[in-house]
């Protein structure tokens, strides 16, 4: 029995996804190919306690095209920066139209490289509605060689397919705190399970005077042990940690109290005008006691939300270390609740 050239590339490519994709999810395949994609993928999560997957409600599907070394060859594609395939209209708007996404999944031979675009959103960005009255067969689809898909491409596509699913669960939530909630529900979890375990948990910042970074390591001790690392968190120009961590309440280990009053000044021409003043007080939370610093530093304070303020001590005029207490507040009592029924 003779295997055909086409098919038998087929087979090697299929073969060669399935390899990729398998540590991602659990396959599914229809009996009979009536529906115009080759193959779909219940996404998994790797397992906190590391010993298994979770099957997410996520289900995605690929349609698999293949471009032989003698179409392309490795030259060709090393000069180019995309690939090209006429996929057929009536397909494109079956895919356009359908609830699950449907990813465009190419191989190219010569590099022995996997491609991959949504197709939903390649037809919402070219063609919208337009393409259920497109009067031609086919349509020229590109696929830049940026879209490689990788171990990295399954991690964005689970996160963006949870996220509607999430959308219905957290409904109170918009899509930034949702995926906000897909990236720090570990943090959550780890925090339960202090509670649990009776551990005192903190979140040290640190400042940079001449970077715009702002570094943030979640930490947890025993009453009587070493405090411990459990996750960096580095954020470009960061915003006050309640908008960054709007699931956290922070207890400071010392709180800059701000003051307020205004006074009634006159300009040159007699007209009165309100002049606003402010000052910090600095307590140390534990004690409760009042600090008193000659050297006051604006630039040793951390916004916290609702005008308070964590003061930091400066190192080397050039670092600020800031030590708070955290716990969840509502929110993240909310997400945690989320969270164990998801789990």
């Amino acid at each position: 029995m003779k295997i055909g050239a086409r098919d038998d590339f087929e087979n090697i490519y299929m073969g060669k996804f399935r390899a990729l994709a398998a540590p991602h999810g659990l396959f599914v395949e229809y009996e009979r190919d009536r529906a115009g994609r080759d193959i779909g993928l219940q996404l998994t999560r790797t397992n906190q306690a590391g010993d298994g997957k979770i099957v997410t409600p996520a289900l995605i599907w690929f349609q698999m095209k293949g471009i032989m070394a003698g179409t392309l060859s490795l030259t060709n594609y090393q000069e180019s920066e995309e690939v090209a395939l006429d996929l057929e209209v009536a397909h494109l708007r079956f895919w356009y139209l359908n609830i699950q996404p449907t990813y465009l999944a190419v191989y190219v031979d010569s590099a022995d490289q996997f491609l991959a675009i949504d197709l939903q959103k390649w037809v919402e960005r070219h063609f919208g509605d337009e393409i259920l009255r497109l009067d031609q067969k086919t349509v020229r689809v590109k696929v830049d060689k940026k879209n490689v898909l990788d171990d990295q491409f399954f991690r964005i596509v689970l996160d963006r397919n949870l996220i509607p699913v999430l959308r219905r669960t957290l409904s109170q939530e918009d899509d930034e705190g949702i995926a906000r909630f897909l990236r720090d529900s570990s943090v959550v979890q780890w925090l339960l399970n202090c509670r649990g375990e009776g551990r005192n948990a903190r979140l040290m910042v640190i400042k940079w005077m001449s970077k715009m970074r702002t570094e943030a390591y979640f930490e947890s001790k025993v009453p009587v042990g070493e405090w411990e690392p459990f996750r960096a968190h580095w954020q470009f120009s960061m915003d006050d940690l309640s908008s960054t961590f709007p699931y956290l309440t922070f207890t400071p280990a010392l709180e800059a109290m701000s003051v307020r009053w205004s006074e009634v000044d006159e300009d040159f021409d007699g007209n009165p005008f309100e002049v606003w003043h402010q000052s910090f007080s600095i307590i140390e939370t534990a004690t409760g006691d009042e600090l008193y610093d000659e050297e006051f530093d604006s630039e040793s304070l951390l916004e916290i939300g609702n005008e308070k303020y964590s003061y930091g001590d400066m190192g080397g005029g050039e670092m600020i270390e800031h030590r708070l207490a955290i716990d969840l507040n509502e929110i993240g009592e909310q997400w945690a609740a989320t969270l164990q029924v998801l789990r």
